[in-house]
């Protein structure tokens, strides 16, 4: 019998690789509500504006059954409800602990995905005997007039084989 959980994160929880100057900065002369530096969050997520012709990852970490009746979880598949204005979704990777256990580089998704599960926000993992805390990452990329991003919330699907 397989044990089945859903794990979801607030887009609050999302986290810049690089902050500061380059690639991050405020928007010169005060020029937008909220930053790349340290994003800006609301009840509703998280948005960041990034500058253009520059790119970020974006880490979330999502919550981990590892183990349930001493059987390791299997992550069956990770998500992204989002909106890139200006950009693209380019690169995922998913970590166990520090280990890659997903790679899906030369991704071209841009739009709005954040209004419900898609193919475009949705990626089969299917990697047994987790060890450790998930992480979700996604490297989004600017064009030449920047970037607005904004992630609502995130998760994982797992499964125990007990």
């Amino acid at each position: 019998m397989a044990a089945k959980y859903a794990s979801w994160v607030h887009g609050c929880a999302v986290v810049p690789e690089l902050m500061g100057n380059p690639p991050l900065q405020f928007p010169p002369n005060g020029g937008g509500p909220f930053s790349d530096v340290n994003g800006f969050r609301q009840a509703f997520g998280v948005s960041f504006r990034i500058a253009p012709n520059s790119a970020n990852w974006f880490h979330i970490p999502i919550p981990t059954p590892v183990f349930l009746e001493d059987k390791q979880a299997t992550l069956g598949s990770v998500f992204a409800l989002f909106r890139i204005d200006g950009g693209r979704l380019d690169h995922v990777l998913v970590f166990d602990g520090a280990r890659i256990i997903f790679d899906r580089p030369g991704l071209d998704i841009s739009g709005d995905h954040s209004g419900g599960l898609d193919n475009s926000n949705s990626f089969v993992v299917n990697h047994d005997a987790i060890g450790f805390g998930v992480c979700f990452s996604l490297h989004f990329a600017a064009f030449g007039s920047g970037a607005d991003l904004h992630i609502a919330t995130a998760g994982g699907d797992f499964f125990h084989n007990i």
